[in-house]
């Protein structure tokens, strides 16, 4: 048991607020009445309350009845003594500390000496000094005022604790449940208290090495159910002691109403599609004079709509685009071909749209260029978006320019335009789905946010990479990079060499990086030079845990990668650490997988321009 829910019960009685002169109630126990008499006067003479009793026996039970702030004990009683009663007190309290001052007109320390063995707190020789008898009250005082408040204080924290609606539970470094809050309780069925002691493999049916470094895990109910969970681990240290405390969150509902939303969303499109293109079709008709000539006021009327129909059909697409590639639905047939070819018919397909806005497009297609391997359709759809986000960004009169070069390895396209460049601290997520930057004039624009995700993920399917550069105020660039695929080629192809003790932790992470590059995963640094022996530089991913001196186990790390990129994928070091060895760093237990596959895709990105010649 946390010591929590100990110190709250550790309440002192003292209810009234820490003052300069606070007050307090004092039980004074002592068989001689003048004694006892002369006491009480002068306790309330300073300023606190105060009750006489004749007996030990007596004082035992006020102890239990009224609860007083302070006892003053004469340890020369008949019947049950002072030493007796102060031990039998001690016995009684054990839900709060109640100061016990024993007093004695004996000579000597050691019946003092004998009372403090048997539990008293302090004690004072007769006759009793009142400078002194106030001095050491003030001093019990504030500790009881600070113990109050210090109580109340986590009486609170245990009330937000037990009212967080998420399941928490605090285990120890060989998954011995600790504590958990009512929210796991009632998430696993249990009864009050029934989790602390189980082992958290047993309770929650998660193996511990998984509930450490996994963000997201199928876990058990005691029923036997599996339900989808979202996992928050923090780690902290008592009296020396490692403690590991898990927030679970049940996503059961929030997968039931994605998938609602996504057989929504792809219902609606399809319903929409069949008499969308009867639409289309119908508009176009007309706006071509099949049906005879319209009026002359009816011609833009007519235009406007057809315009508006496309739009909804490419919002259309997307949606079902969307639907497919996140449901790992959509088939790319990918084959051999030469990029050029395939840009001029992108150009030439989107010149209509450019020329509306005023803008023209140019192409700057060296010959010779290799093939890659992509497929056409999905190319083209991914042309369609650069450009016409190109288009929109670009004042009447400019120009957007495709370019295209190639490496040893890779072909890459270039979009580039000259608008008014993207907002540096929009960057970081420009290829999240429904991103779009803020400014009013760009929101004008139009669009839906899906495109550039879209595009991402199409390009990723078929091996390569996008990504943008650009300087507010001069414009932005585009590059679409794939591999080449003619048989002269020395293919540079990227990959992530990952090194970590824990195989848990490499299955993981190879399975999060799988949709972008192959990655190879190895428990230490010598089988880890042994593959980049055999084949070319990678990204390297690695935990220094386990690992030797982190230092030393991190200067090897940047001389196997040969300059370049190295991440640490830890829970192990901090910002200190990382900043002095000069290398990225990712804390396990809180990076996302998207996280994770951004950070890899742009150390792809500055690894395949090192391989370029």
């Amino acid at each position: 048991m946390s010591a929590l829910p100990q110190l709250i019960h550790y309440l002192p009685t003292m209810h009234r607020p820490l003052t300069a002169t606070p007050v307090l109630r004092v039980l004074v126990a002592d068989d001689i009445a003048a004694s006892r008499n002369h006491l009480c006067d002068l306790l309330h003479g300073l300023g606190h309350q105060a009750q006489g009793v004749a007996s030990g026996s007596e004082a035992i039970e006020q102890v239990r009845v009224q609860a007083p702030d302070v006892i003053l004990l004469d340890l020369l009683m008949p019947g049950m003594d002072g030493f007796e009663a102060t031990q039998r007190i001690r016995e009684m309290m054990t839900d709060r500390w109640l100061p016990v001052i024993v007093t004695s007109s004996l000579e000597g320390e050691e019946h003092f000496i004998h009372a403090l063995s048997n539990g008293a707190d302090d004690y004072l020789a007769r006759p009793i000094s009142p400078g002194l008898l106030q001095a050491k009250l003030r001093h019990y005082a504030k500790v009881l005022g600070l113990q109050s408040r210090l109580a109340a204080m986590a009486q609170r924290q245990r009330a937000i604790y037990d009212s967080i609606l998420d399941a928490v539970i605090t285990f120890d470094d060989a998954g011995l449940i600790e504590e958990s809050n009512p929210a796991a309780e009632r998430l696993f069925s249990c009864k009050d208290g029934q989790l602390a002691g189980q082992l958290v493999e047993a309770a929650i049916g998660a193996p511990l090495p998984e509930l450490l470094v996994r963000h997201e895990l199928p876990l058990r109910r005691a029923d036997g159910s599996v339900f989808p969970a979202d996992l928050a681990l923090s780690d902290w240290s008592e009296q020396g002691r490692v403690q590991h405390t898990l927030l679970i969150r049940d996503l059961t509902e929030r997968r039931h109403v994605e998938r609602m939303k996504d057989e929504f969303l792809a219902t609606v499109s399809h319903e929409l599609r069949t008499p969308l293109t009867s639409i289309r079709g119908a508009l176009g008709l007309l706006a071509s004079g099949s049906a005879g000539t319209l009026p002359k006021a009816a011609v833009p009327l007519t235009e406007v709509a057809k315009r508006n129909a496309e739009r909804l059909s490419h919002l259309i697409d997307d949606i079902l685009d969307l639907t497919k590639l996140e449901g790992n639905q959509m088939v790319l047939h990918l084959r051999l071909a030469r990029l050029d070819v395939l840009l001029r018919e992108a150009i030439t397909t989107n010149q209509g749209y450019a020329q509306r806005a005023g803008v023209t497009l140019a192409a700057d297609l060296p010959e010779g260029c290799p093939q890659v391997r992509v497929d056409g359709e999905r190319f083209l759809q991914v042309m369609a978006n650069l450009l016409s986000n190109a288009v929109k960004h670009s004042a009447s009169g400019d120009t957007v320019v495709v370019s295209l070069d190639w490496t040893v390895g890779h072909v890459r396209v270039n979009v580039r335009d000259r608008g008014p460049g993207i907002d540096p601290r929009f960057r970081g997520r420009m290829f999240e789905k429904f991103s779009q930057a803020d400014g009013t004039d760009r929101r004008a624009k139009g669009g839906t946010g899906l495109g550039l995700y879209i595009s991402r993920m199409l390009i990723e399917r078929m091996g390569g990479l996008l990504s943008v550069d650009s300087v507010p105020g001069e414009g932005a660039t585009f590059r679409v990079e794939l591999a080449r695929d003619d048989a002269g080629a020395t293919v540079w192809t990227p990959w992530v060499l990952h090194i970590d003790n824990d195989l848990d932790s490499r299955r993981r992470l190879a399975n999060w990086l799988s949709p972008l590059c192959r990655v190879e995963g190895v428990p230490d640094l010598q089988q880890a030079q042994g593959l980049v022996s055999q084949t070319s530089v990678p990204i390297i991913i690695a935990d220094p845990r386990a690992q030797g001196a982190a230092e030393e186990f991190c200067l090897s790390l940047k001389r196997l990668a040969s300059a370049g990129p190295v991440i640490l994928y830890s829970d192990g070091v901090d910002q200190s650490f990382v900043d002095h060895m000069g290398l990225k760093w990712l804390r396990k237990s809180h990076a996302s997988c998207e996280e994770l596959l951004a950070t890899v895709r742009s150390a792809i990105i500055k690894a395949g321009r090192q391989e370029s010649p």
